[in-house]
């Protein structure tokens, strides 16, 4: 008989990486330094801020500053969002290979691990989007560092290839 989906299924052994350390503290501070940098800053800002920027980084979209506050309370509730996702039993989530006995704990591990990496590189992003627009507004520069941006996202991509290589190798 099969332990898998049962009380005895080796994922219940698996830590969740998220709970502690830098996977745990890193985004909760960068949501926290998000909605600081707003807080902070918010009396200097114009009523009228970028909040659309095109491929070069050169905004064209503007907005009220009211709406500077969508981007840190969206990476409150990715951050939140991520943290359920870990903590929903392991029958809902999709993996990359079929799941036995023998490779259930590190398929388990190798998706937590990802979700993790996941929740850091969004949260930095975003907080890191906010901070340059408030940036970019009070210094009067009009772009964005695009580089930055797109290193995220190559970053971000680069991670899930990695881990679903993992997953492959862990069948």
């Amino acid at each position: 008989m099969s332990l898998l989906n049962t009380d005895k299924d080796p994922r219940h052994a698996v830590v969740n990486p998220m709970t502690e350390g830098m996977y745990r503290i890193i985004p909760l501070a960068a949501v926290i330094l998000g909605f600081a940098v707003v807080a902070f800053n918010y009396g200097a800002l114009p009523e009228t801020i970028p909040i659309h920027f095109n491929g070069r980084g050169e905004a064209d979209g503007f907005g009220s500053k009211l709406t500077l506050w969508i981007l840190p309370a969206i990476n409150l509730v990715l951050f939140y969002v991520l943290e359920l996702t870990t903590k929903s039993s392991f029958k809902w989530f999709n993996y990359p290979v079929t799941i036995t006995e023998e490779n259930a704990a590190a398929q388990h591990r190798i998706a937590l691990q990802l979700i993790a990496v996941i929740r850091l590189i969004t949260t930095l992003m975003l907080s890191w989007l906010t901070y340059e627009i408030v940036t970019t507004v009070t210094k009067g520069g009009g772009m964005l560092n695009m580089w930055i941006l797109g290193g995220s996202v190559v970053v971000l991509f680069a991670a899930i290839i990695y881990y679903m290589m993992e997953a492959n190798k862990a069948k």
